[in-house]
């Protein structure tokens, strides 16, 4: 606990890029600001934003271990903005941002991965009662389900990892899908700042060369493969 509160202080200590104030891509420059900063004019669904409400107020594990209504509206943004062929979700967990992800594009194929068969089930009742999309919840061993869904995957996907919080799954996971993106595909890597091995897991992948811009929310932090961007890594205030 001690180890993350100090590298709280210590991102804050040096942002350097608030709101997109001095990063010269236009490419990310419009990330920064129709994506991370735009709340106002890509706003979640108000019943996604009232169901997500009530599933804190039920369930224990949504209050500790799902995304925010913040960062799960940020899921939301990133979809609609980004347009993936495919969604790809590492660790379901009750449902929460499965149903962020699927309901920023309702007419695409999301496949998400769950080891916990309580979780994956009430996941799949929140799923049937908003009808985000067609969704495929895949419930058993990650690294066994993962490898089923990879020969499905699209080059032009959205991933968001916030399964096994360790780091040499963690970092097996994206070498995964780094190894399957096309020219465009984007990566979330939830609680980049869990564990010194989840920190080290972030370090490491955004040193790959495949990892053109790496964003480091803090919670969060965001990979950017499109091959024409310079390599740069960016912290932000978020």
């Amino acid at each position: 606990m001690h180890w993350r509160i100090f590298k709280y202080f210590l991102h804050q200590f040096f942002i350097r890029h608030r709101r997109g104030h001095g990063i010269h891509s236009p490419y990310v420059f419009e990330f920064v600001n129709q994506v991370l900063f735009n709340s106002t004019e890509i706003e979640t669904p108000a019943e996604i934003l009232k169901e997500h409400q009530k599933m804190r107020s039920e369930y224990a594990f949504v209050r500790r271990s799902s995304v925010s209504t913040r960062y799960g509206s940020l899921l939301y943004r990133i979809v609609r903005w980004f347009r993936p062929e495919m969604i790809l979700e590492l660790g379901t967990g009750v449902g929460i941002s499965t149903v962020y992800l699927s309901s920023a594009a309702p007419e695409i194929q999301l496949h998400s991965i769950e080891g916990n068969m309580e979780r994956a089930a009430i996941a799949a009742q929140l799923i049937c009662r908003c009808c985000p999309g067609p969704v495929s919840i895949h419930w058993g061993e990650m690294e066994q389900k993962l490898e089923e869904i990879l020969p499905l995957l699209s080059p032009r996907f959205v991933a968001f990892i916030d399964g096994n919080h360790h780091y040499e799954p963690t970092v097996a996971y994206v070498r995964e899908l780094v190894d399957r993106a096309g020219n465009e595909a984007l990566i979330v890597m939830d609680d980049i700042y869990w564990s010194r091995g989840m920190n080290r897991a972030w370090k490491e992948v955004c040193s790959w060369p495949e990892v053109r811009v790496s964003i480091d929310l803090f919670h969060s932090g965001i990979l950017l493969l499109r091959k024409d961007l310079h390599k740069t890594n960016f912290k932000i205030k978020f």
